[in-house]
């Protein structure tokens, strides 16, 4: 019986070994999270701080630094059929809270301008976020990409108005999107875990650094599972495969583009 107990964890050691191999691309450069002293991640929607860098966040936190994480909207159209839903809305809330607390964030700010609603209230988001970057004067940005991510609406315009604010007025701040590697797009993409179009994938901003999240990666597989609301999405593509907590820890650095 103990033979075949440690045959099965060699097993999955090895497995699991073959994923980090797969998932990490090497020739990406290093980041170091001891540059910042203050960061200030902006998202739309609650879990997407968690989902994108969490491990990151726990990191700069353990390194000392303040993370403040800013979300545009409540996410209370995060159920299935999107339909608007003011009690997920509190729910959600409520999950950030547990999530920030989780991966040691110093400060969640939770605005409500709306889940899908960003592009029409595009002057108002814009001037709270800089409003935000005023107060906090954080010395790193981070958010999506042009792409975002999937192309979601709420994704582009968070993005969008970031980098706008960044070049017109915060020129000083350093700014980093968050970034897939080619070939984790592609295989989130062959598992339908993540849907695109050509023009989604043309913005799409390629990684010019990976930052070693190691032990950030258990805060982050619990406040993945904070998200408790979530956890039909979350669950889709690679969690038909395998479960959602050794598909996260597989992936042992995140990766981010640099913005000149």
């Amino acid at each position: 019986m103990a033979f075949v107990v440690l045959v099965a964890a060699a097993l999955i050691l090895g497995a699991w070994s073959a994923g980090v191999a797969f998932t990490t691309v090497w020739s990406v450069p290093r980041g170091d999270v001891r540059r910042f002293n203050s960061v200030l991640v902006v998202f739309p929607h609650p879990d997407d701080e968690t989902v994108n860098c969490g491990g990151t966040l726990n990191s700069f936190s353990r390194a000392g630094s303040a993370v403040t994480v800013l979300l545009l909207t409540r996410g209370e159209r995060g159920n299935e059929g999107g339909i608007f839903d003011p009690a997920l809305g509190e729910i959600r809330n409520a999950e950030a809270l547990r999530a920030a607390d989780i991966l040691g964030v110093s400060s969640l700010i939770h605005e409500d301008f709306g889940d899908g609603r960003l592009n029409e209230r595009r002057a108002d988001v814009r001037r709270r976020i800089a409003d935000r970057i005023e107060v906090i004067k954080p010395d790193l940005l981070i958010t999506y990409d042009l792409a975002g991510l999937d192309g979601h609406a709420d994704h582009v315009v968070c993005a969008e108005l970031v980098t706008e604010l960044r070049r017109a007025q915060f020129p000083d701040v350093a700014l980093r999107y968050v970034a897939q590697p080619g070939r984790l797009v592609r295989v989130l993409q062959g598992v339908r875990q993540l849907v695109t179009n050509a023009e989604v994938d043309r913005r799409r901003a390629m990684p010019t650094e990976r930052v070693f999240i190691g032990a950030g990666v258990i805060p982050k597989i619990r406040a993945w599972y904070a998200y408790r609301s979530q956890r039909g999405s979350i669950a889709r593509g690679l969690g038909r495969l395998l479960p959602t907590w050794l598909a996260v820890s597989m992936l042992q650095f995140e990766y981010f583009a640099e913005v000149a």
